[in-house]
């Protein structure tokens, strides 16, 4: 068995942890701006006479992933300063993939072709899971991360059920982002994403049973990811 230290505790002065902030911050930040552009912009083609229930679905998922992007770049601005994190560059890298792989969408053509039903679906799954991760985010607060970091273990509302909410009604998004993508290409950015969440998952999970003694209580009394299932 390896000697290396799962995590390691960090030191009162954390360049890293300052650099990270400033980055994913500003990064976060552009892109809610473009996100509120495109939104207005979506929302200046909807035809309000005829309820052109598509349309507006649309731009309201658009606004919502905004909404969810400000509220990220709020909080690295706000968060407490971390007390732990997993060691190595791995832990780092998988929570990046699986935060960021589906931008990989991005570089492929949304599909103009998908039937009603389908385009409405994959605006209400996008519209419903950032709406959830805003909610989610509100009881999390300055303990957010993206890399697997302790700072504080938070139980309490969409906490007390689920481990994980956040990844969930972030899933729950991408869900609606590969829908309008819908392509082979796709499938495999959204099966590489998922993957890296869980294993993102399982270090986070031992980042903060490091540091918190009661984390075993508490996984024993609520699910990793999905109700009843997992």
């Amino acid at each position: 068995m390896s000697d290396t230290p799962l995590s390691s505790t960090l030191p009162d002065r954390d360049l890293f942890d300052f650099g990270v902030r400033a980055a994913l911050g500003l990064t976060f930040a552009f892109y809610a701006g473009v996100c509120f552009n495109r939104a207005f912009a979506e929302f200046a083609t909807v035809d309000f006479s005829r309820l052109d229930s598509h349309l507006s679905s649309q731009a309201l998922a658009t606004l919502a992933i905004g909404l969810y992007a400000l509220t990220v770049a709020c909080l690295y601005a706000l968060r407490l300063r971390p007390i732990r994190r997993a060691s190595g560059a791995w832990p780092s890298a998988a929570a990046l993939l699986g935060g960021f792989l589906m931008f990989g969408l991005l570089m492929l053509d949304r599909r103009t072709d998908l039937p009603l039903a389908a385009q409405a679906a994959a605006s209400i799954l996008i519209l419903a899971g950032n709406g959830s991760a805003i909610y989610v985010l509100a009881h999390l607060g300055r303990s957010f991360s993206i890399l697997p970091e302790s700072r504080r273990l938070v139980t309490s509302g969409p906490y007390q059920v689920v481990r994980h909410p956040l990844y969930l009604a972030e899933a729950v998004a991408t869900l609606g982002v590969f829908i309008e993508f819908l392509s082979p290409v796709a499938l495999l950015l959204f099966a590489m994403q998922i993957s890296m969440q869980i294993v993102r998952i399982h270090y986070e999970e031992n980042v903060l049973r490091e540091t918190f003694s009661e984390y075993d209580v508490y996984a024993q009394h609520s699910w990793r990811l999905i109700p009843m299932i997992y």
